[in-house]
């Protein structure tokens, strides 16, 4: 299986550490990429297993109480303004640590994915619009193998989303359209956080920034269930060989917007010598 061209390129190195961050100044921010450590983080309050910057006293909590302190590593070097605004044009998204009061009985979610926005956030004023840090960093286009996959704001048919078959309704958010055996196929921008998250977090150690536990979500909708009534319409080399592709898009996507390249070069390893779809 290769690579035949791709629209992503891997980010940036980030920096060893962080001497003072606006969330958390009192202590040194400390670049971690050894471990597959789940955690919640202390910025937008998202969830992530991998690579991440983190209090200096990590570990060290007697001492230093308040201190099990994590950031992704796109949160920690999220910019002030949002350069690209994704598929809101003439939008002005600005960084706020903490998101706006809802109207009253209601709560914001992100505009891009659906999901509730509970820290740190991208804000326009003008059109009372919101999104993750890490939505904020969503590739327009990706393609592996031959199959492309393009951010839309389709207005997505029922039941057309293959991760999750319509289970949740994510009409008017963001997702990755492609095509497959001359169907468009869809993904919610959430199925390919959650499918993503669920693969990193297997047999992981966890932790949430406080010190706390985090929360097991339910398990990922099982892609081999969603694409079933498919399956039996085409050849099984060519159906696996759709998982895996589906599989290293999503891990590509999630390393790209939680900036963190190790989880993106690792997808893009395995798709290069994964062998094809059998």
């Amino acid at each position: 299986m290769k690579i035949k061209k791709s629209i992503v390129s891997a980010p940036p190195a980030p920096p060893a550490e962080i001497a003072s961050h606006p969330i958390h100044p009192e202590h040194k921010l400390l670049l971690v990429t050894t471990d597959d450590v789940e955690f919640r983080c202390d910025g937008c309050k998202e969830r992530w297993a991998g690579g991440r910057y983190t209090c200096e006293h990590y570990g060290e909590q007697q001492q230093h109480r308040d201190c099990g302190f994590d950031l992704h590593i796109g949160c920690a070097l999220a910019p002030d303004v949002l350069e690209i605004p994704l598929l809101f044009e003439g939008c002005a998204f600005v960084l706020l640590h903490e998101p706006p009061p809802p109207d009253p009985a209601d709560h914001r979610v992100c505009d891009a994915c659906g999901e509730k926005v509970l820290g740190l956030v991208y804000h326009c004023f003008d059109r009372d619009l919101d999104l993750h840090p890490s939505c904020a960093r969503l590739p327009q286009s990706v393609d592996l193998d031959g199959l492309t996959f393009e951010l839309c704001r389709d207005h997505v048919p029922s039941r057309s989303c293959v991760l999750c078959k319509g289970r949740r309704c994510r009409r008017k958010f963001l997702s990755y359209r492609s095509e497959w055996d001359g169907e468009a196929v869809y993904l919610h921008v959430a199925c390919v956080k959650e499918m993503a998250y669920e693969s990193l977090k297997s047999g992981h150690g966890s932790h949430e920034g406080g010190g706390k536990m985090v929360v097991q979500a339910n398990k990922a909708p099982s892609l081999k269930v969603a694409l079933a009534l498919k399956k039996a319409q085409t050849s099984t080399k060519r159906f696996k060989r759709f998982l895996k592709i589906v599989g290293f898009f999503a891990r590509v996507v999630i390393g790209v917007i939680f900036g963190d390249p190790t989880a993106m070069i690792a997808a893009v390893v395995e798709v290069v010598f994964s062998g094809g779809g059998g």
